[in-house]
């Protein structure tokens, strides 16, 4: 029976050596990585939607480009983390392997020796005993310095400071309910821009005698917005091709614009409703920002640990 086995569990294990070893692909301060872990720390960077056949070679190149980056970071956070004592104890290991065996006897019924169970389920992906219990004292161990020199607890008191000090980040932008009319430019036709403006003064000449613009967008627009009567809902500005966006912001509500002629096309828009910009209280942001903000500051500490650590760290690729 197969079942996922904590796969989050890291596989980029080190051995000791004090040169580039044969298979070796870095060393970091006598800590051997090997091409195996290179290959285990691709696979996760590999997207799931790609099969392996389906990467180009410079994808690869850049996802093992990352891959590295990850591994020469994790060795040198993880010897630090033991300078500083912060290393799991054989009591932490134990302690893990025995949640997983809790998992296994939760989730998979008739298991009677869960032990077995477990190191058989990672024997058959490649995975020892000793290789398991290295990657869960290396992650214990990771998880340790995050606690103790990365973690940032954010207060209110903080996110308070900030906010007031960045109100204007903060703020709803201003949005216009937009009807459009897209007549597509066709640049392969002998006459296709021609015949583009011929249909778009049509379709303008028949919204000015009267008839329903979402009923003119349905029938002659090319946007996908057609399918709505050219409703786009309410938009802010960016999300139109800037030109239309300038002529359409300028509009009140109720206004069809003239006929807006670009290369690709012509447009022609009707603001259906709008929205001012409003400041956004600070109830209402504090929870993302508590999540911003200390992800912000937590990805800092541990750059700038990085940093530190490099400039006194031996790297051989």
């Amino acid at each position: 029976m197969k079942i996922i086995l904590l796969l989050t569990l890291s596989l980029a294990l080190f051995a000791k050596s004090p040169l580039l070893p044969e298979a070796s692909v870095a060393v970091v301060d006598g800590i051997s990585i090997s091409e195996d872990d290179l290959q285990r720390e691709v696979n996760k960077l590999m997207p799931k939607s790609f099969l392996h056949s389906n990467v180009t070679d410079e994808k690869v190149k850049d996802l093992k480009i990352k891959a590295m980056k990850t591994l020469i970071d994790r060795a040198l956070l993880y010897n630090y983390a033991l300078s500083e004592n912060l290393g799991a104890t054989k009591e932490d290991v134990e302690n893990q392997l025995m949640k997983m065996e809790r998992t296994i006897k939760n989730k998979v019924k008739g298991v009677k020796d869960t032990r077995r169970f477990l190191i058989e389920g990672f024997k058959k992906n490649g995975v020892s005993f000793e290789t398991l219990k290295l990657a869960i004292k290396k992650d214990i161990t990771l998880d340790n310095l995050y606690k103790e020199k990365i973690k940032k607890t954010i207060t209110n008191e903080d996110l308070k400071k900030y906010y007031e000090k960045n109100m204007y980040k903060f703020k709803e932008p201003e949005k216009r309910r937009v009807r459009l009319i897209y007549i597509r430019n066709n640049p392969s036709a002998k006459n296709g821009k021609e015949d583009a403006r011929l249909k778009a003064k049509e379709a303008m000449k028949k919204i000015q005698d009267g008839a329903d613009f979402g009923d003119i967008a349905a029938k002659y627009s090319n946007a996908m917005s057609r399918i709505k009567g050219g409703d786009m809902g309410f938009i802010h500005k960016g999300l139109l091709e800037p030109y239309v966006e300038e002529k359409s912001f300028k509009l009140k509500k109720g206004e069809i614009s003239e006929i807006i002629e670009m290369d690709i096309g012509f447009y022609i828009v009707k603001i259906e409703d709008m929205k001012e910009s409003k400041q956004l209280s600070f109830n209402k942001i504090k929870d993302g920002l508590r999540r911003d903000l200390k992800v912000k500051f937590e990805d800092k500490k541990r750059t700038d640990l990085l940093e530190r650590l490099k400039l006194k760290s031996k790297i051989i690729r």
